[in-house]
């Protein structure tokens, strides 16, 4: 795949992961795309190249940190390969930002082996993380940032435990 043809992928899947959500949240959401990316595991696996286990590091090095659309290119596009696949889903919007959160495939692969071409956003998934809580067995609308807010709350809820425990 050209570098050209990857951009023109990812920006599609943008699109598309932007409508789809729309249909099913409320929120506004804004154009300022900000993005996470998440392999799909933190450890050296056998399948995978020597280079794609020494890719690792780099991923740890950028865990949660929300990195820009070039940056994420630069990420994932390696010689003309790409990950295998990479779901994406908003994992928080508000006013200033959209926050996309990739899952992703450790293997790089040259087109031909990559998933979702045939959607025209090769190796990008669009998808919307529901729970059975925020309404996604019914016709209502849900708040996008349900799992962010959640996340926030364990959080929160593991600081506070720590801070009792040295007091």
């Amino acid at each position: 795949m050209t570098k050209e043809k990857f951009i023109e992928n990812f920006k599609l899947l943008i699109v598309h992961l932007r409508d789809i959500t729309e249909r099913f949240c409320f929120n506004e959401i804004s154009e300022n795309y900000k993005f996470i990316l998440e392999p799909s595991d933190w450890n050296i696996r056998e399948y995978l190249s020597e280079e794609e286990n020494e890719y690792l590091k780099t991923w740890k090095k950028i865990q949660n940190k929300e990195l820009s659309f070039e940056q994420v290119v630069a990420f994932f596009y390696k010689n003309g390969k790409t990950p295998k696949w990479a779901d994406c889903n908003i994992y928080l919007t508000n006013s200033e930002k959209t926050i996309i959160k990739i899952k992703f495939s450790r293997e790089f692969k040259e087109e031909n082996e990559i998933y979702y071409t045939e959607r025209g956003t090769g190796p990008f998934k669009a998808v919307v993380v529901t729970s059975s809580q925020n309404g996604a067995n019914s016709e209502e609308k849900f708040d996008v940032n349900w799992k962010a807010n959640l996340d926030k709350q364990k959080t929160e809820s593991i600081v506070k435990k720590i801070i009792k425990i040295f007091k």
